[in-house]
């Protein structure tokens, strides 16, 4: 009767092994989304603000020669400035990341590229995430209506 109820009460014998191996896995890539995404998610935001700053660095290369052409009327970016003081920038802010600029007008816009290394992710092959900013200024010179 024992033998029985021995038989009864442990059919079970091994399985909080299993379990556990089957679990490991996957709590370890919650972990991982957790830790590398809060990671990644913070990489965006300081790749936005970088843009931004190279943005507002790219749009005060004012082409002075066209302005003055214009007596004052027309403010123009000089891209190939805007281009070098906007990724000069970047450089600085943030070495080993991308940088593209785009001008048109007096507008300047930055899109930075930061690849950032991976926490947890790494175990499953994951060694880095690339994220991408994007920022934009518009020169004004002298007195504009924009503030009323």
């Amino acid at each position: 009767m024992s033998r029985l109820l021995r038989t009864v009460r442990e059919p079970d014998r091994g399985s909080t092994a299993i379990w556990l191996v089957l679990i490991t896995p996957v709590l370890f890539g919650f972990a991982g989304l957790v830790l590398d995404g809060g990671r990644v998610l913070a990489a965006r935001q300081k790749a936005a603000n970088i843009a931004e700053q190279a943005a507002r660095v790219g749009v005060d290369t004012l082409d002075i020669t066209a302005y003055r052409d214009s007596a004052g009327t027309v403010d123009v970016v000089d891209p190939s400035r805007a281009r070098s003081a906007a990724c000069s920038f970047v450089a600085v802010a943030e070495p080993g990341s991308g940088c593209s600029v785009q001008t048109s007008g007096n507008q300047v816009t930055v899109r930075v590229t930061v690849t950032t290394p991976t926490a947890v992710l790494g175990v499953i092959g994951v060694n880095s995430l690339t994220t991408t900013g994007m920022g934009a200024a518009r020169s004004a010179v002298g007195i504009t209506g924009e503030g009323r």
